[in-house]
């Protein structure tokens, strides 16, 4: 027999209370006693380390259920009793049939942090805008300097490399929607479409019709260990388009007609084109190399759920991805494979909450239960889970998603969970609200506002006052979503590869000797020996290897090799096009042989070349990269390059310092090369310009550490 909820809820209580009514018997009852003597239906979400109830929480080291009007706390053999309902320090409460529900939503007192770092927006997201909606946009206003959103990174890896201004907007649009302040509002839109605007002019790379540069969390964690500057600041990351293309909705909320709404839409096509992997039913986390971006098999989960919650996927993409990305039992993993970031859990907390809301977004109950069932977990341990909790549980149970033309109410509420639930104290804008849902599943049938009907569940955004909100559901709309289960495994390490000679590759892995092989970008072949021979190649050819293991995982490819035939590939020495000397290079005969490229001197090399026809090329620029002795700050420096006065990209150029430096190596011999910027050249005379520039929008942008000396710009004829 199937039993009720409000009948399970006495039940569970029952018998976890009858199992420590003596305190003299607690230390024979251990945790996982107590938990195999619980039946676990009607339980929200139960897995082997942990059993979520409506009204209890149990696991072998902990277990949390109603006695009387209290709540028992049995820790190992101590128990305590707490009251029911605590007071909030924002007086926002919830109560109703669900008693762990309201329990840990009614225990959090304190704010996540002051600061602002990578993580920040997508908790001002998930639960600082609602609850503690003044300090969250203290903190999304300490980041505007002088109309600008200021770049809080310091480090090597600065801007284009690494960039998180454009999650800025996230937070700062979060919070515009709930303080009735429009001043302020379009003040952060202005801010955050001068930083939209200059990622358009200096990153947007028109060719993948996407944004480059990394977030910071990415570097040094979620990148191959190859990739340096300027592998970094090629590649496009999932969470930076979304990041952009959701910046640019929120911009024009309130700033009208600022973007052409065809380019947005043609932004997030472009994301769901390349980044869908069809064989896992998932978005890969980044694409990588040049000059033919690949997608890594790879998913990093908080991007996946952000790209759900924000709607830049489609329906239809987002439940296939909440149903077919790989979970594990009671845990969201914070990447598919694993690449190591298990430790960090303030990320694998704000991951699962993501998810749990992204899961509500898309109608999936099972995807929903897992990561409610896994923030539970967390937060009966953690103050920072149990904060993004009871964020989680406004935007789910309670439906609750300020947007820029009113609050949007559409609660999602599962059918293990009771059927009342109550949230007071919410402020909204002017607003002081009452919210009753009665009921389970997402169809609404009934909105009231002060006992008059509503057309539809959206309060508008001029609402003043107190007001008693009550929504009543009649069921699911769909069937429970589906969810996909098993053991995360770990991705491979990109392959060794050295190159023997320009057509032949010797290849490299500890974890197999099964190799996928692309030519240009896309997949050629499976190989299974350690060398490779290029064949038949066209004139020039990207060439890069992938580890594939036991045919099950993979990860981020080698470098990208070009095969270049002399025939196709041209170089003008930059001696012969700018004056040579500088201070630098302290031995005055090398100098004389060089070309220094500083902000005074030689700020603009221009080369010319001619030919017949109209065409596509590479252009790169080799250059003397062992100035990181004085480059000290950034790294890697940055110059513009233009062709026929059109601006074709950002050539980074990385620079090794001291650190780096081999001992069989002179640093002024060392070579580097930018990677390749594909443009097309115009029949006849082509002028084309390396400038050393300032970008706008960038603060604090350092001049200092920009000087290079280039070597030669080769044109390579694709």
């Amino acid at each position: 027999m199937r039993i009720g909820v409000k009948d399970m809820t006495r039940t569970a209580a029952t018998r976890i209370t009858a199992s420590v009514a003596a305190v003299a018997l607690l230390s024979g009852l251990g945790g996982c006693d107590v938990k195999e003597e619980i039946e676990k239906i009607g339980a929200v979400y139960t897995c082997d380390d942990f059993t979520v109830y409506p009204d209890s929480f149990v696991s072998p080291q902990l277990t949390i259920a109603p006695r009387g009007d209290s709540i028992m706390i049995l820790r190992g053999d101590v128990m305590h009793l707490a009251g029911a309902v605590a007071d909030t320090l924002d007086c926002v409460a919830v109560t109703g049939d669900d008693v762990l529900v309201s329990y840990l939503f009614n225990s959090g007192k304190g704010v996540i942090h002051t600061g602002y770092d990578a993580l920040t927006p997508y908790e001002i997201y998930v639960s600082e805008a609602l609850l503690n909606t003044d300090s969250a946009a203290m903190i999304v206003d300490s980041r505007i300097s002088s109309g600008e959103v200021a770049e809080y990174l310091r480090g090597a890896y600065r801007w284009p490399v690494v960039m998180a201004d454009a999650s800025w907007g996230i937070a700062a649009s979060s919070v515009s929607w709930m303080i009735d302040d429009d001043a302020r509002a379009k003040a952060r839109m202005q801010a955050l479409k001068r930083l939209v605007d200059n990622d358009l002019k200096y990153v947007f790379d028109r060719r993948e019709g996407l944004f480059t540069g990394v977030p910071p969390e990415m570097d040094g964690h979620l990148i191959p260990g190859w990739a340096n500057a300027a592998d970094a600041a090629a590649m496009m990351t999932l969470e930076g388009n979304v990041a952009r293309h959701y910046a640019m909705r929120c911009v024009n909320a309130l700033l009208p007609d600022s973007y052409d709404g065809q380019s947005i839409d043609d932004l997030a096509k472009r994301i769901s084109q390349l980044y869908w992997l069809p064989n896992l039913g998932m978005l890969s986390q980044t694409l990588y190399q040049r000059p033919y971006p690949i997608a890594v098999t790879a998913a990093d989960n908080l991007a996946q759920a952000a790209a759900v919650v924000t709607g830049t996927v489609s329906d239809a993409m987002a439940a296939k991805m909440l149903s077919s990305t790989q979970l594990e039992a009671g845990h969201v993993p914070v990447t598919y494979p694993d690449q190591g970031l298990g430790h960090d859990s303030r990320r694998a907390a704000l991951t699962a909450a993501m998810w749990a809301i992204a899961s509500a977004h898309a109608g999936n109950y099972d995807a929903w239960r897992l990561s409610y069932g896994s923030m539970v977990a967390m937060a009966v341990d953690s103050e920072y889970a149990l904060r993004l909790l009871r964020g989680v549980t406004l935007r789910t149970l309670f439906g609750l998603d300020p947007a820029a033309d009113g609050l949007h109410i559409n609660p999602f509420v599962d059918e293990s969970l009771g059927d009342y639930r109550r949230l007071s104290g919410f402020r909204y804008r002017d607003a002081l609200l009452t919210v009753t849902v009665r009921g389970k599943g997402d169809v609404i049938a009934s909105v009231t506002i002060d006992g008059e009907q509503l057309p539809q569940s959206v309060l508008p955004r001029d609402i003043k006052g107190q007001h008693d909100i009550e929504i009543m559901l009649s069921g699911s709309s769909g069937a429970p979503g589906g969810v996909t289960v098993g053991t995360i495994p770990t991705m491979p390490a990109p392959p060794e590869v050295i190159m023997d000679s320009q057509r032949k590759f010797e290849i490299k892995s500890p974890e197999t000797l099964q190799f996928i092989v692309y030519l240009d970008g896309a997949v050629s072949e499976l190989i299974e020996r350690n060398s490779y021979d290029l064949y038949n190649a066209a004139p020039v050819t990207a060439i890069s290897f992938e580890a594939d293991v036991s045919n099950e995982v993979t990860g981020y490819a080698s470098r990208s090799y070009l095969y270049i035939p002399a025939a196709d590939s041209l170089s003008i020495p930059c001696n012969a096009v700018a004056h040579t000397g500088g201070r630098v290079l302290a031995k005055k005969d090398l100098a004389a042989k060089h070309v220094e490229s500083t902000r005074y001197k030689n700020a603009r090399l221009t080369f010319r070349f001619r030919t017949d026809e109209t065409g596509d090329y590479y252009l790169r620029l080799r250059y003397l990269d062992g100035l990181g002795v004085v480059n000290r700050n950034r790294q890697y420096a940055l110059r513009l390059l233009r062709v026929n006065g059109r601006q074709e990209g950002v050539m980074v150029l990385p620079q090794r310092g001291p650190d780096r430096w081999s001992a069989a190596e002179d640093w002024a011999a060392m070579n580097g090369t930018t990677l390749p910027v594909a443009v097309t050249m115009e029949a006849g005379d082509n002028e084309i310009t390396v400038e050393y520039f300032t970008p706008d929008g960038v603060r604090d942008f350092d001049h200092d550490s920009n000087t290079i000396i280039p070597i030669a710009l080769e044109i390579i004829k694709q």
